[in-house]
């Protein structure tokens, strides 16, 4: 059946990940006919995307349109679906805080870049439910966690955080040598802080075979150190983790949990190999080389002419979540996805219904239902659960009511801060950056001793 829908991409100039979901609206049957406003500030990165989007569909022979705007307003009136992929200052401005932090002795960061972010995630969920109120705002850029409880709890907006890394579950299997097909897992918990409920393998409980790989071929497995950037989902972080908690962390999970595993490069070449992890110094610059080597990819096969852009975008449906869930909203095509929804009906125990959490949810055309499932263990609950609500209600609490105490709160609990006035010299250099005015505005400056 096909459907016209109105789909507006917010932060559109991302390439990479733009074009994969434009590939996946042209090879969905069910949403033929649909139109795409591209938007974006960046007109130069806009303009390939949109080259990019109609050479897509041309070779496909997709019927779908397209537009492009740099104004948000216009992307987004009469749109049904929004998804806001939109990096605030992109790379530059997220690394520059990170510097700022380290100076302040913050290694690697104090995760300050999450503001701006749920700031601008609170401009487009209030421009939707004023524009466009019946739509679905489908929230992938980070912060996923915080930025949706925010926008739930400020709007009337029906929002839905997507992220990929449930998937991490595939690598164990991958490494354990079991068939993806006869694989089944269940995971929950909160957005890049999932755990592993169930893990199955031909029906059967797999997390025997997990333990007996982690007997025999774990030490060989980590000695190899021959990955392009790690592997994360499987590190000696990942399994200490399940050991600690009894339950598997997936995807991002491993990678943030743990302050320990992070206290400079040493410990994490321990924990996460040689390059240190994805979010090493070292790893990190390799991530951001790719990225621009992807990037220039995709620009010579948006200029070439003569070349196909399908041979980078293959035409078959990606694993992004996105398209396959409107399409089950527009033509009701009943199916369990991995989702960020608030926690009405308890779906994660022990925390408020008002909170967005990740579990599996139904979706059809009646909406997203998620799926009750036993609590998680008191272990995971005490020793990583709580502490990352406490770290996100700061952050939320501080945006809603622009209270600069809650941006100390949120600093003084991170285990590098050594003293007060660390985090308020941190506050305050922070809030000066001319990139900051909206927020030193709405915090009414930091505090000064």
């Amino acid at each position: 059946m096909d459907s016209s829908v109105k789909i507006t991409i917010i932060g559109a100039g991302s390439a990479q990940f733009s074009a994969e979901i434009i590939r996946d609206l042209c090879v969905s049957p069910g949403l033929q006919g649909s139109h795409v406003a591209l938007m974006d500030i960046h007109e130069q990165r806009l303009e390939m995307v949109y080259r990019l989007a109609r050479r897509l569909a041309a070779e496909i022979g997709a019927e779908i349109g397209f537009s492009k705007t740099t104004n948000r307003e216009a992307a987004l009136r009469g749109a049904d679906f929004v998804i806001n992929t939109a990096q605030t200052g992109g790379h530059g401005w997220t690394e520059a805080q990170r510097v700022l932090a380290e100076k302040h002795g913050y290694y690697r960061g104090a995760r300050l870049h999450d503001f701006p972010q749920m700031a601008l995630f609170l401009e487009v969920a209030r421009d939707v439910e004023r524009l466009c109120p019946h739509a679905w705002l489908i929230q992938s850029a980070n912060p996923v966690f915080e930025g949706c409880t925010l926008m739930h709890r400020e709007t009337k907006v029906k929002v839905l955080g997507l992220c990929h890394g449930h998937y991490g579950y595939l690598q164990i299997a991958r490494v354990l040598g079991l068939d993806p097909e006869f694989v089944t897992a269940e995971t929950k918990g909160f957005n890049h802080w999932i755990w592993l409920t169930d893990f199955r393998y031909k029906g059967e409980d797999a997390y025997p075979l997990l333990d007996e790989w982690i007997d025999k071929h774990a030490e060989a497995y980590w000695a190899q150190d021959n990955f392009e950037f790690h592997d994360t989902q499987m590190s000696r972080a990942a399994i200490d983790q399940y050991k600690l908690y009894g339950l598997m962390p997936i995807g991002d999970t491993p990678r943030f949990a743990g302050w320990w595993y992070h206290t400079d490069l040493a410990a994490k070449q321990r924990w996460y190999g040689s390059l240190g992890g994805f979010d090493s110094e070292r790893g990190w610059q390799r991530y951001l080389h790719k990225m621009e080597g992807n990037v220039r990819q995709i620009e010579r096969a948006v200029t070439d002419e003569a070349g196909r852009v399908t041979d980078i975008f293959r035409p078959v449906q990606g694993r992004e979540q996105i398209v396959p869930i409107i399409d089950s909203l527009v033509n009701d095509n009943e199916c369990c996805y991995q989702v960020n929804i608030p926690n009405e009906g308890q779906l994660v125990q022990g925390f408020p219904d008002d909170l967005v959490i990740e579990c599996k949810g139904v979706v059809s055309a009646a909406g997203i239902r998620g799926a009750a499932s036993p609590p998680l263990p008191d272990k995971v609950v005490i020793g990583e659960m709580i502490p990352r609500w406490r770290r996100a209600e700061c952050a939320v609490t501080a945006m809603r009511s622009g209270d600069p105490d809650y941006l100390l709160h949120y600093l003084l609990h991170d285990q590098r801060t050594r003293s007060r006035g660390q985090a308020e010299g941190l506050l305050a250099e922070w809030l000066q950056d001319p990139r900051n005015a909206q927020l030193a505005a709405w915090f009414g400056g930091a505090k000064q001793q």
